[in-house]
């Protein structure tokens, strides 16, 4: 992950990759992936039992609020 001050600075980076501009997040958008309920107890000595099996449907409606529903969120392959 690179953090960079905004959208432009990052295109104007030498690396830059234009797929990936998709990946583009702001941080209170970010916030909200990482702010789940079932990370607030990723140190829970239940975790594992009782809320990893939420975790994918968790995210996945937090993506989906964010309108980041495309293949490079959902972690499927993109289409030929």
């Amino acid at each position: 992950m690179n953090l960079f001050r905004s959208e432009e600075h990052a295109r104007r980076w030498a690396q830059f990759n234009p797929a990936a501009e998709e990946g583009f997040i702001d941080l209170p958008d970010l916030a909200a992936f990482f702010g789940t309920e079932t990370r607030r107890h990723l140190l829970d000595a239940d975790y594992l039992t009782a809320w990893y099996p939420k975790r994918a449907a968790e995210r996945q409606a937090v993506l989906e609020r964010l309108g980041k529903t495309s293949p490079f969120w959902l972690g499927t392959p993109a289409p030929a």
